[in-house]
């Protein structure tokens, strides 16, 4: 039926004709529709779920590689060989794409400790070779632990980890939205946190989805382009003292371990920023190792991940995927947005 003259359309609302009539209510109601539409850039849809999903699996994985890399030396690190390397506490959407993402990236199932009250997506994992257990279990077995509750249940979750006493002998990665690092180590009594970050106003993202870019990149083993791991890098980094507070909460874990405090101190540097610095900026020294590693011609090139103690030795394919992709990627973001000589020591 056609609409009469005068009639009012909420998808198409009339201009104001005059700065007056913008204060006039009955101009304001019949524009509220319009009104309260969300500019794109700030949309809230499942597509900006989706990109927070991605930046936040992308921060994860590079996360739990720098840690393994920094600590697989240390005393206290050598458990035994079926020791699970990664606990996971939550099987909720972005739960369940983190341990997805660390399967396809090369961790092995069983090196994977899950405890969540969702049986369905326990049962699913447990089928693809990953274990389960309590809250508990995760945090007295496992030296990193990813948080991937909703915000009303971390209160409850913290009352659980504060009576345990190795609780201080891991590292938690939150991403828990809206909740800082100090107030999750506070709930928990754990002093070494790293909060991921999600920044809304870079979301959605126009991610490259397949094509050559994963082919070049080797980031389709887990599902990421170089894209994804720039925008996850950039994020993580945003924030101010972010590195620091990485490099604190991973140099502490490791003289925990009982590494010497100056190795400990190197070896997470190399881990979160790259090799040192030796006058040439991390992207040239990317480009002068792509050229040395074209020479050999295939030959392997990670004699430190064959010498590794067990556990490590199983995981050799993840770390071998976060150095030669996610690794890489971030590098170049903390070069470009961080002055990387003022980090070294």
């Amino acid at each position: 039926m056609d609409s009469k003259e005068g009639d009012f359309d909420p998808s198409n609302p009339p201009p104001a004709s005059s700065a007056s009539e913008l204060l006039d209510p009955k101009f304001v109601m019949r524009s509220l529709s319009s009104l309260l539409v969300l500019p794109d850039a700030m949309d809230l849809s499942s597509v900006s779920r989706r990109d927070s999903s991605i930046v936040l699996r992308t921060q994860v994985l590079f996360l739990v590689g720098a840690i393994l890399a920094s600590i697989k030396d240390c005393p206290g690190s050598r458990g035994k060989q079926d020791q699970p390397a990664v606990g996971l506490i939550g099987c909720g959407l972005i739960g369940s794409n983190m341990v997805d993402a660390m399967i396809a990236a090369g961790l092995p199932p069983f090196s994977i400790l899950i405890a969540s009250r969702d049986e369905q997506k326990v049962a699913r994992f447990k089928a693809l070779g990953c274990r389960s257990g309590s809250d508990t279990a995760v945090v007295e077995s496992c030296k990193i632990i990813v948080v991937c509750v909703a915000p009303q249940h971390l209160r409850a979750l913290g009352n659980e980890i504060r009576k345990l006493k190795k609780k201080n002998q891991c590292l938690v990665i939150s991403t828990v939205a809206g909740v800082s690092s100090n107030k999750i180590a506070k709930l928990c009594g754990i002093s070494k946190v790293i909060r991921t970050v999600v920044d809304l106003v870079q979301l959605p993202v126009a991610w490259e989805d397949g094509g050559e870019e994963e082919k070049t990149t080797g980031g389709g083993a887990a599902g990421l382009t170089s894209d994804m791991i720039t925008v996850g890098a950039k994020n993580l980094v945003a924030q101010s003292g972010a590195l620091r507070e990485i490099q604190a909460a991973i140099e502490s874990l490791a003289v925990g371990l009982g590494a010497d405090p100056e190795q400990a101190k190197l070896d997470v540097t190399k881990a979160i920023v790259g090799e040192q610095d030796t006058g040439d900026s991390p992207i040239k020294r990317r480009q002068k190792e792509e050229v040395k590693q074209e020479q050999k011609l295939g030959e392997a090139s990670d004699e430190w991940i064959e010498e590794a103690p067990k556990p490590f030795l199983e995981c050799a394919d993840f770390l071998k995927y976060w150095k030669d992709n996610l690794a890489k990627g971030f590098y170049e973001v903390i070069a470009e947005e961080v002055y990387v000589k003022d980090l070294l020591f």
